[in-house]
């Protein structure tokens, strides 16, 4: 597994803005280190062969017993897609979940740019 990360360049400096995870429907709510392997991806890398599905700040969990893994809650992810119109078994057809870093930081209470920093 591989994550995939998004940077904007703000006032000279690369910052990661956005967090590319593989989609696991398996489970109610995959499991993420912020520890896997990462590479940098581009906005021309977001291929129509692929379904990338937004995670909302509430879906996002803090894994209590380990500060550097998160987890997306399945259902809260159904639900969002119901809310906006598209079907909730679209989750099971995913490929990626698009995760702003700025929620995942709030969630987490910590500095997670800085594990994607070059």
């Amino acid at each position: 597994m591989r994550f995939h990360v998004y940077y904007e360049d703000i006032d000279g400096q690369l910052q990661p803005q956005w967090l590319l995870v593989p989609a696991f429907a398996s489970e109610e709510a995959p499991s993420y280190s912020l520890t896997t392997p990462f590479e940098r991806f581009y906005p021309e890398d977001f291929y129509d062969h692929h379904m990338i599905l937004s995670v909302s700040q509430g879906a996002l969990m803090k894994n209590p017993s380990a500060s550097s893994h998160f987890s997306i809650h399945l259902p809260t992810v159904q639900r969002d897609l119901t809310v906006n119109g598209h079907p909730a078994q679209a989750v099971n057809e995913a490929n990626f979940f698009l995760i702003r870093m700025e929620d995942l930081e709030e969630v987490l209470q910590m500095d997670v740019r800085g594990c994607f920093m070059f």
